[in-house]
Formats: C-alpha cells, structure tokens, sequence
C-alpha cells in the first residue's frame, strides 16, 4: 500500500465491469478536496484522431489542428459534437464535459499536444491526452490530484502510471446482469455479459498478483450497507484523509452534474447512498438467463464469495 508521501501524485484508477457501481465511487472519490475525478475518457476513443484521410492529403497532425479549429468555433461540445462523424470521438467529447472541460480548453490541450510532438498512433500518446485532460479539470478546481475510470487493458495503464492506485469495484455478476438486460443499449446476451465480468475481475485480481502497482478492491455490497466505513477504507489506501462530505457528494457542484444528460447512473448519484439495487436479479433475470449467466460465470461468483458451490453446479 502506498504511503501518504508516495501517493501524493499518484493517479487514481476505477475498474469495474459496466454497471457495477463504479460512476457511484468515482463521483464519491470527486467530491474530496484533494481529488479530481474525469470519469469516462478511454483511450480507443481517440483512434479516430490518427485516421488521415488520405484523398484529401490531411496528415495526422493537420487533421488534429483542424479538429482543434473546429472546437473552437463551436459555441459548444454539443454543437461540436454534431460535426464529428467518428462515434467514438464524439462521445469522448461529450465525456470531456463531465470532467470540467469546454469546446476551448479541449482545443487548446489539442494544440498543447501536438506541441509536445504527439499524435494518437499509440495507446501511450492517446493516454497522455487524457492525462492532459484530467491535469487540466485537477488544476482547475485547485486539488492536489486526479483520477478517472479505466479499462480493463490494465497493462497500457501501469506502463503509463506504474505509481497509479488501482480501484476495481466488484458487484454480483447477477445484479450486474439484471442491470445491462434492462438498461441502456448493452448487448443483452448473458454468456457474453458473464464473460466480460469473469474477464474484468479475473484481469485485475492478476494485476494485484504481479506487484507492479497498488491495487484495491470494493465490493458495491459493502459500499452500500455500510458508506462511511468503506469509503473510509478507499481513503486509507489512497493515502488521503476520510471527508464527510464525500458521502454527500451529490448535494456538491460536482462537473458530473453540469451536463448528466445520457448519463445512466444519474439516478444513483443524485441521491444518497442506498441498497435498494442489491438483490435486483430475483426479480428481473429470467430463470433461462440466469442459468446461461452462471454456466459462464459460476465458478468466479464462487470465487468472489457471491455463490456456493452447490449454488454453482446446480444446473
């Protein structure tokens, strides 16, 4: 575990399968007076500011400047948005809305980054932008130190951060599966569903194993039922003082809520912790999902201490 010394810069990363609670513990970690949370900035985002397209003679560098140009002339990142014909792109701008950030300030750490002689043709130069992003929202609101959620691909983010402090939120597969069966656009298929959450947690616990960061692990169940407690526990390993405003984050001018729009976790981020999610799969996972869940996923909620083996092996 890091030291309070040794944490002081020290990035703060939340995993999680999706729907597992992690938007909850990044908006908690946000609202503590040393940490800026970014939310939702992946790296594979910005592939599309490495495609030239070459009929028309722009290279990488011209197309980035021109995007730049673009956001400013943009009244804002909606507006802007809407000229970007790459999805990915377009979402991570939006998502840039959610850290603090506007149509000028993206543009000018656009500018900034092809300065410093990056493009985006490699996973390192795509997150040194998003590190660039996060800095800027950190520096903004006068904190010490900042954080975003991760992907799984936990490699490219130690060969980036080897100091950065590792959170992987853990949830019942069963309730994450209830949660992307009714939510949103996610692939409603459950074999496929119980091999991202196997895969997310089985990564991570591999990362915790290697030794080459700091890792932490938070089970949404516990968060729930007992707040102070765990969110006291996150402090501890992040090496930062427990603040009692962090359990009210949502009553704080947090950037998350400066544009929630599309947001799916904005119902349980505007209100206080609570359990009225744990054990939603009783009700909303048909009995033939279930079983395809768990033929998948059987043996790691075992594991994780949500099943036992009789539980497991009953189909």
């Amino acid at each position: 575990m890091h030291n309070r010394r040794m944490a002081d810069k020290a990035p703060v990363l939340v995993s999680g399968y999706s729907r597992s609670g992690g938007t909850l513990v990044v908006t908690i970690l946000d609202a503590h007076s040393e940490i800026a949370m970014s939310y939702e900035l992946y790296p594979d985002m910005l592939r599309a500011l490495n495609k030239a397209p070459l009929k028309i003679g722009f290279l990488g560098k011209r197309k980035i400047l021109r995007t730049a140009g673009m956001l400013e002339r943009s009244e804002s990142m909606k507006q802007a948005a809407k000229r970007i014909k790459d999805r990915e792109l377009r979402t991570f701008l939006l998502r840039c809305v959610r850290g603090g950030l506007d149509t000028v300030s993206v543009a000018q750490l656009l500018r900034r980054h092809i300065a410093e002689g990056l493009l985006f043709s490699t996973s390192r130069e795509r997150l040194r932008f998003i590190e660039q992003c996060a800095e800027e929202k950190m520096m903004r609101q006068n904190k010490s130190r900042w954080g975003l959620k991760c992907t799984s691909r936990f490699e490219d983010y130690v060969d980036m951060w080897p100091q950065a402090c590792f959170i992987n939120v853990i949830r019942d597969g069963r309730d994450v599966l209830a949660s992307q069966m009714n939510t949103g656009s996610f692939v409603r298929d459950p074999a496929q569903i119980a091999r991202g959450w196997v895969d997310t947690h089985r990564r991570f616990r591999e990362l915790g194993r290697s030794g080459r960061t700091s890792t932490f692990e938070i089970y949404y169940e516990k968060l729930v039922r007992d707040p102070e407690g765990e969110v006291r526990r996150m402090c501890e390993f992040l090496g930062v003082s427990f603040e009692t405003s962090m359990l009210a984050f949502y009553q704080k001018d947090l950037t998350i809520y400066s544009n929630p729009a599309g947001h799916l976790s904005l119902d349980r981020i505007s209100v206080p912790v609570d359990d009225s999610r744990v054990g939603r799969w009783s009700a909303d996972v048909s009995d033939g999902d279930l079983e395809k869940f768990c033929a998948v996923a059987g043996e790691t909620m075992v594991e994780l201490g949500y099943m036992d083996n009789t539980d497991a092996y009953r189909s």
